[in-house]
């Protein structure tokens, strides 16, 4: 029963810990403990993730069953806590990076850190960092999204700008085209979009988040986040991007016809884009996103999954063994690639499959070589945070008044920094700032 037992290290209360041993104990007092080559359960809704059982059923003894569930934010999570809670939730689970905090403050996750710790080498730091809670590991990094700058070449071309290497090159090259023709923009930005700044904070090094011992350290209004909203602010300001909502039909419109030039976006952006902007085929290309400065290789990402051991799981290494080789089995790896449109966090993944070809879309450009090549350089600093739903809706809703001009992101982020405060706090989590 001992790797049924959840760990309590760091930023898992007392309370919660406590409470879900005695669920756990319950439970093993009903049903005989599984042994090491017994089946294991798995819940989660990539639609690729039940061949990829099926192909690990076909070579082990140890069996797993899949089963599909709504996608977390869907149910899938609610389902998770209440299977938990009830003393009978799977071994596995499919978790969104940005929910394994939440998921681990409520006691649904068990710290894996142990039983990871020799398959750690095969994933980049900052995989493992979007996975831990305090001083624990909750998660197996299943694949990532590093950010990319996406660029029509036309456009570049016709107002003789290069993509930038850093964000004050690439706000003189947005002044210089604005001045030639005041309707194109090389970008477009949404203030009250959160995970857009959020991709941006975390290339500079911010993080709106940190957790150690007991208690969460808030920082919305960090001096990175100021750095970025400060830079967007100006921009804004001097009419040098485009102030509207992403992937809207507007927006796309804008994309195709070149209006708006490039765009910083993740690297599942890639199909998006083929997808929504047929009509500008061939011109596109993918670069490095822009840089702080001349010195400093980095980038953000937004996005990203992991499996979890759940609760109550009674063979946690035999189910952090499944997951590590889900992630790293290069016939695994090569259906999330494909069913899916998966890029792996695993560094043997990055150029497997369709990942390695070039696209005629973005002109023949091999596009994933640009993302694998970002994928070490995400910057390990950020950390999720255990409230995503109310991170979200205290920054949107903070910022929405930036778009009238009657606030300023400055401004909006210190009132955004204290309602998420106030939330946290009302959660009954131990916060500081």
């Amino acid at each position: 029963m001992s790797k049924a037992r959840p760990k309590t290290r760091g930023i898992v209360s007392a309370a919660v810990s406590a409470a879900m041993l005695g669920t756990m104990l319950a439970g093993c007092a009903a049903t005989a403990p599984e042994s090491e080559n017994s089946e294991l359960e798995f819940w989660g809704w990539n639609p690729a993730y039940e061949k990829v059982v099926d192909l690990w059923n076909s070579s082990h003894d140890q069996q797993v069953k899949f089963e599909t569930t709504a996608s977390g934010g869907d149910g899938g999570y609610t389902k998770m806590q209440a299977a938990v809670k009830a003393g009978n939730a799977p071994c596995l689970a499919q978790v969104g990076n940005e929910s394994v905090p939440t998921l681990t403050v409520d006691g649904s996750l068990v710290d894996i850190s142990e039983e990871i710790d020799q398959y750690r080498d095969g994933f980049p730091d900052s995989a493992w960092a979007a996975m831990g809670v305090g001083e624990g590991i909750y998660g197996v990094p299943v694949d990532i999204a590093p950010l990319a700058l996406f660029y029509r070449t036309d456009v570049y071309e016709k107002f003789g700008v290069t993509p930038a290497t850093t964000w004050e090159q690439f706000a003189a090259d947005s002044a210089k085209v604005h001045a030639a023709d005041p309707n194109v923009y090389l970008s477009s930005f949404a203030p009250a979009i959160t995970y857009q700044i959020a991709g941006f904070v975390q290339q500079a090094g911010g993080t709106w988040y940190s957790s150690e011992n007991d208690q969460w350290k808030v920082s919305m209004n960090g001096a990175e986040t100021k750095d970025v909203a400060a830079y967007w602010q100006k921009m804004m300001d001097e009419d040098l991007t485009k102030v509207t909502d992403p992937e809207t039909p507007e927006w796309f419109a804008a994309v195709q016809d070149g209006t708006i030039a490039s765009y910083v976006a993740p690297v599942w952006w890639v199909t998006v884009l083929e997808g929504a902007a047929a009509g500008s085929s061939g011109k596109w290309r993918v670069a490095p996103m822009p840089n702080v400065d001349d010195d400093t290789v980095s980038t953000g990402t937004a996005g990203g999954s992991a499996t979890s051991v759940l609760t109550g799981c009674d063979d946690v290494q035999g189910a952090v063994d499944f997951a590590n080789w889900m992630s790293t089995d290069d016939g695994a790896l090569e259906i999330l690639i494909e069913d899916a449109a998966s890029f792996p966090a695993a560094t043997n993944g990055t150029g497997l499959g369709s990942l390695s070809e070039p696209l005629e879309f973005y002109g023949g450009q091999k596009v994933y070589e640009v993302f694998a090549d970002a994928a070490p350089t995400i910057n390990p600093n950020w950390q999720f945070g255990p409230a995503n739903a109310e991170t979200g809706s205290a920054y949107a809703d903070a910022m929405k008044p930036v778009l009238d001009g009657t606030r300023t992101m400055a401004e909006g982020l210190d009132i955004a920094q204290a309602s998420l405060v106030d939330a946290l706090t009302t959660k009954g989590l131990s916060v500081t700032e």
